[in-house]
């Protein structure tokens, strides 16, 4: 155990990793449940409309509004679990491989500015994620309530990812101190 108190402790690299996975889980659980699209509340909607209109057309409208409830609900779920798959995949794959940079040595620049490219891709990704999952709520018939919780989760993750990338300045401190001790060496050679 640690004897730093919990709250003291200082937020590392693991931790973004974790709610990352446990973020990929969530939407992934989501997408399962068809992202909450709710087949019983579109046919109430249609069954209100049929009441309540005095069109000429109604029952060749609610025929079409019958069908888009049986088939384009079923092919847009499909690819918007294939697509949130993806963007998590890529999410996932970018924070890990800028993460796995460790700026050394004489490529310490391009190493850095490596590490900070991929990370910035897994943080536009995210983005990405929270406005797919937003399209999918004004899309979909169901309770827009459950997306809430997502888009303060993707907020909380970007803000880890931004952290990990806010700590990799410490790569470029201490190549600056490292340069400024080799000043100092050679600036007492040079002057005796």
């Amino acid at each position: 155990m640690s004897s730093v108190p919990k709250g003291k402790r200082e937020k590392h690299d693991l931790l973004a990793t974790h709610y990352l996975t446990k973020l990929r889980k969530e939407i992934t659980e989501l997408a399962v449940n068809d992202f909450g699209y709710d087949k019983e509340r579109l046919e109430k909607k249609i069954s209100r409309f049929e009441e309540w209109t005095n069109c000429e057309d109604k029952e060749e409208v609610v025929a079409r509004m019958r069908a888009k409830n049986e088939s384009f609900y079923a092919d847009f779920v499909e690819e918007e679990t294939r697509e949130t798959r993806k963007i998590l995949r890529k999410a996932v794959a970018e924070f890990e491989t800028g993460n796995s940079i460790y700026p050394s040595g004489e490529a310490l620049i391009e190493e850095y500015k490596e590490r900070r490219l991929h990370l910035d891709k897994a943080v536009g990704h995210l983005f990405a994620l929270k406005q797919e999952l937003q399209y999918i709520a004004d899309i979909l018939p169901g309770d827009k309530n459950r997306y809430d919780g997502f888009a303060e989760a993707i907020k909380k993750e970007i803000s880890l990812v931004r952290g990990v990338r806010r700590a990799a300045n410490k790569f470029l401190k201490e190549d600056n101190e490292k340069e400024d001790t080799n000043k100092e060496a050679t600036g007492k050679e040079e002057k005796k």
